[in-house]
């Protein structure tokens, strides 16, 4: 299969494409705010990049990336834009759903945002319980330390968030470098208030810049060294349950 991109068919082609593929994954991303120094589309261009890498891999297609997610923790920061989390449910089922009743075999929903994991997790169980669907999967970033081994040098911020920082930035450079100032990259860790696990924070009382971490030392080679290791998960994953 040549082309893996259905937005790039026209429809003959598109049907057949998506009936005769091991699975469609749907990139999901979000609109919303990575530091001073990159763009509001970050996780939409990394959705979309590692969809298709995964789709030439596998055998599958890849949806247009949907630009919208469940953004709440970053709403609070000014352009970044947040679905409702039932809008969210809805729009992404009736898009299995079509998908579904247009043959496909299985539907990979694949964020680039860690606030659509949730979300998704919530879409897959009322897919099995209202319609029986087995076929929907859930992916996204796999083990960020596992895949940063001996490639990342910063700490992540509270243990596990990369928000804006090395990881992403190094992955902006490999891949989108027009998208990325790094003379406007900044470090901070920003305080972690003591009840911060315990009730709804909005990120932006925390925080001041948008990055949680260490972006100012991000680099391209450090960004496709993680994205081999990471698609490699994954493509990894997705021949084991495709099989």
């Amino acid at each position: 299969m040549s082309q893996v991109l259905l937005d790039r068919m026209p429809w003959p082609e598109a049907e057949k494409s998506i009936k005769e593929a091991r699975a469609v994954i749907v990139p999901i991303g979000s609109t919303e705010q990575h530091g001073y120094h990159m763009a509001l589309s970050v996780d939409t261009v990394v959705c979309r990049y590692v969809s298709r890498a995964l789709a030439e891999r596998t055998g599958c297609v890849v949806m247009p990336a949907l630009p919208y997610g469940y953004a709440w923790s970053m709403a609070g920061y000014p352009a970044t834009v947040s679905l409702r989390w039932e809008t969210y449910v809805a729009v992404v089922k009736d898009i299995v759903l079509s998908l579904r009743r247009q043959g496909a075999r299985h539907v990979i929903l694949f964020s680039g945002h860690n606030g659509n994991v949730a979300p998704n997790k919530l879409v897959m169980r009322e897919l099995l319980d209202e319609y029986g669907s087995q076929n929907v999967w859930s992916m996204s970033y796999t083990d960020i330390k596992r895949c940063g081994k001996d490639i990342l040098k910063s700490e992540l911020w509270n243990g596990k968030t990369f928000h804006a920082s090395e990881v992403e930035t190094s992955i902006m450079l490999a891949i989108a470098p027009a998208l990325v100032d790094m003379t406007k990259a900044v470090c901070e860790y920003p305080e972690i208030p003591d009840d911060f696990e315990l009730r709804a924070t909005s990120w932006h009382k925390v925080g001041c810049s948008g990055v949680y971490g260490d972006a100012t030392i991000a680099t391209a080679e450090a960004g496709h060294k993680f994205l081999a290791n990471w698609i490699g998960e994954l493509e990894a994953m997705i021949l084991t349950i495709l099989q």
